[in-house]
């Protein structure tokens, strides 16, 4: 089983949480994974009798229980594997950072239920080799996750089933409801956790009492109301959505939590929501060459706004059922963009590529980003010589961006400025070129960077992997340099996914210089992973110019990107309590550089507590900080101006020096939207 589909399951994550994943790194990418594992697993209770599993769900604050609930009972699992068992298979490998140990350390706690000794050992190596930038052996039967007979049930009107005569054993129960989401941890908010199932583990043992397991729950809310067209005639057929504000790339951006089509008198209702605050709004289908009703109106949320900003919130409280959010759906002045796309990157077939999808984004920087409204189809009906068209365009200043991928050159954009006002705009060109060459040396102040002779893996020269990225065909044909740290380059565009684009696996070559063969056109910055132990980035430079803080267009560079690192860092530790003085466990830290420098992403780092509310951040470059703690925070927040400028003084500040270790006590800041 692949590594990534086996943290999946574990968690039991949705498909939202899952698309953020690829954006974080590994390190917060496994410890999020291991976090949401300890906070979904619910208590269990010791009980008289044996061979059984109670079972309660109730509401969350609440003693009362929820009827109706379907549960799941799956087992029984094998016992938990042994570290005994697990350290005569796996040795971890001596030139394994105390970084990359605790990584695969957080593989090994969460491995799932019925994954032998043999499976973790092949988890964990498999985990090792890709940290050490080794090839990664084939996954092994053992890790094969096995699935024992279920059980099913539900709860009676009080919210309780038993499960008896039960054989020993770990068992997984999961509960659902339509219409309910799993609760956080007592004290603790949503913030990042799976909104499905309520999920826990109990064990059966002999001669040992049995176990009682509570799982709370919440019920969703609903939203309803009235579509009407610019004449106030109701109007039929057009989606309805539930956004949420998220941060992505610090910027602003509308999450569709659900969506329901309005019926023929122009009725709608979203429900089964989570409680919490949200913008409701239609997105027409985008225009196409068959005429279409719904090409008549834009974007408009309630209560008749076409920019969110402008809209009204709509609250939902837990159970809830908000009726009359009628939306007064605009039209307007549409426009039509058309022209070419040039390029010599051509197909497999011989034949010059063409875009077929492209993107708008608004070039207004408050704007609420939307993946939903930013795609376009080509509505062209001749596109021979690259011809686009796109259609039912507000008014507005856009950045139009043509993606085109090609198995030699990977992913690359092309991209033109337009501004709309009352009428078509005509006769644009993007020129999608080739990316360029690009070399990066990485210096540590520890010596060369250490590497290891391997074997091809199928990853060849010249790879732009991410969302969209395409791997080369030229693989070497012998033995290649495989470092222990690699250098990637990052996109600093202020747009949302799929342009969070990062440039990997680049040529290697001793003793610490990385050639990117393709680089798209775009502005970047460079980071290292994973950075060597207790390590930070000290400066990056072309020629003369420090780039470390503003990163770089690529094309304007004065000379090759030189990156020092130093094993330096400076360490902070410290408690979250929140205003009761009481250490907050599971929390969220976030070190935040100074408002001069705060345009530098890697600077930014970030610590979960532990069960004693207790931190520890290492690797950090000198300078000064704030250290932050949120009840809860949507995304990544902390990288908007806007957002952060409500808490200037709410974080614990902090003066870094090389080298020194720094005690900060910081205080839980309420929920932050």
């Amino acid at each position: 089983m692949e590594l990534s589909g086996t943290l999946f399951k574990i968690a039991g994550l949705k498909m939202r949480f899952a698309e953020k994943l690829p954006r974080m790194g590994f390190i917060r990418s496994v410890c999020i994974v291991a976090a949401l594992v300890l906070l979904t697993s619910s208590p269990v209770t010791p009980q008289e009798n044996k061979g059984r599993i109670e079972i309660a769900v109730t509401r969350q604050g609440s003693t009362d229980g929820i009827p109706s609930v379907a549960i799941t009972l799956q087992g029984p699992y094998p016992m938990s594997v042994s570290s005994a068992q697990l350290s005569a298979l796996y040795t971890p490998n001596p030139t394994l950072t105390p970084e990359m140990n605790a990584q695969v350390d957080a593989l090994i706690a969460v491995a799932p239920l019925g994954m032998s000794a043999e499976g973790i050992a092949d988890a964990a190596m498999r985990l090792e080799a890709r940290l050490l930038g080794l090839p990664v052996p084939a996954s092994s039967p053992a890790s094969q996750t096995t699935s024992p007979p279920q059980q099913l049930g539900q709860t009676n009107s009080n919210g309780h089933l038993t499960f008896v005569n039960l054989a020993p054993g770990r068992y997984q129960i999961r509960a659902q409801r339509e219409g309910y989401f799993a609760a956080p941890p007592p004290g603790r908010a949503r913030d990042g956790l799976p909104p499905g199932s309520a999920i826990a583990v109990a064990t059966v043992e002999d001669g040992q009492p049995a176990m009682e397991v509570s799982l709370s729950m919440i019920r969703g809310g609903t939203i309803s109301g009235r579509l009407r067209d610019p004449n106030g005639q109701p109007l039929p057929g057009m989606p309805v959505s539930a956004f949420q504000i998220t941060y992505s790339n610090g910027r602003r951006v509308l999450q569709q939590v659900n969506s329901k089509p309005a019926d023929d008198r122009g009725e709608y209702r979203v429900f089964w929501l989570p409680p919490g605050e949200y913008f409701v709004g239609t997105i027409p289908r985008r225009a196409g060459n068959v005429p279409n009703i719904q090409d008549m109106y834009v974007q408009t949320f309630y209560p008749g706004a076409t920019d969110a900003r402008s809209a009204s919130l709509v609250n939902i409280a837990e159970g809830s059922d908000v009726a009359g959010i009628d939306i007064a759906v605009r039209g307007g002045a549409l426009a039509k963009i058309s022209g070419r796309v040039v390029t010599s990157i051509v197909l497999p077939n011989g034949q010059p590529a063409t875009g077929s999808s492209f993107y708008l984004m608004s070039r207004d920087p408050g704007n609420f980003s939307d993946t939903l409204g930013l795609l376009y189809p080509n509505a062209a009906t001749d596109r021979t010589n690259g011809h686009f068209e796109i259609r039912g365009v507000p008014p507005g200043s856009y950045d139009l961006i043509a993606p085109i991928s090609n198995a030699t050159v990977g992913t690359q954009i092309g991209r033109a400025r337009v501004e709309i006002g009352n009428g078509d705009v005509e006769d644009i060109v993007l020129n999608v070129k080739p990316g360029i060459p690009l070399k990066v040396r990485l210096t540590l102040d520890t010596g060369p960077v250490p590497y290891t002779m391997a074997a091809p893996t199928g990853r060849g020269r010249g790879i732009a992997e991410g969302r969209g990225g395409v791997i080369s065909p030229a693989v070497p044909a012998g033995p290649v340099p495989s470092p222990s740290y690699r250098v990637e380059l990052r996109s600093l565009e202020p747009y949302p996914p799929p342009f969070e684009t990062a440039v990997r696996s680049p040529t290697f070559e001793p003793p610490g210089d990385f050639v990117f063969h393709n680089v798209p056109e775009s502005r970047f910055y460079v980071t290292v992973v994973p950075m060597p132990p207790n390590s930070y980035i000290a400066d990056v430079r072309s020629g003369p110019k420090s780039i470390f803080d503003d990163g770089f267009e690529v094309g304007s560079l004065s000379g090759d990107i030189e990156v020092s690192v130093s094993s330096k860092g400076a360490k902070i530790q410290g408690t979250v309590r929140d205003a009761s003085q009481n250490a907050i466990s599971s929390a969220r830290v976030v070190l935040v550089p100074a408002a001069n420098r705060r345009q530098n992403l890697a600077l930014y780092k970030t610590a979960v507590t532990d069960a004693k509310g207790n931190f520890t951040i290492m690797g950090i470059a000198p300078g000064g900080y704030s250290v932050y703690s949120w009840e809860s925070v949507p995304g990544d927040a902390w990288l908007n101006r806007e957002f952060m400028a409500r808490f200037d003084n709410r974080g614990q500040p902090v003066s870094v020096t090389q080298g020194k270790t720094i005690n900060a006590n910081v205080t839980l800041i309420p929920i932050a939207n």
